[in-house]
């Protein structure tokens, strides 16, 4: 079985289906990749374009992972979405500036 979610160049991929039946492995590569980093400080940046599904449970990591690096400096940016995660930030009424776009 594929990842879910890869790391590379400050850079977490994500792909497939995001559900909470993934938010256990989900986290535990975010904080490997984020971990694994000498520098705490700075941006991280999400790919989102292979998502095909995405569901609140799954936001709720990403935010918890977001507030996580705000207070270490940092911020979360999005490099690139997917309509699926763009409709579910829509949905809950959260600005699209929630993950700001970055390159």
């Amino acid at each position: 079985m594929s990842s879910l979610v890869t790391y590379a160049n400050r850079t977490f991929t994500f792909t497939g289906k995001l559900t909470i039946y993934k938010v256990s492995e989900l986290k535990n590569k975010i904080l490997e990749g984020y971990n694994g980093e000498a520098t705490k400080a700075g941006d991280f940046f999400l790919d989102l374009t292979a998502v095909e599904t995405v569901d609140a449970a799954v936001l709720q990591l990403l935010i918890s992972f977001k507030n996580m690096l705000v207070k270490a400096q940092g911020n979360l940016k999005l490099k690139a979405s997917a309509q699926t995660f763009d409709s579910l930030l829509d949905l809950f009424g959260m600005p699209a500036d929630t993950f700001p776009k970055g390159k």
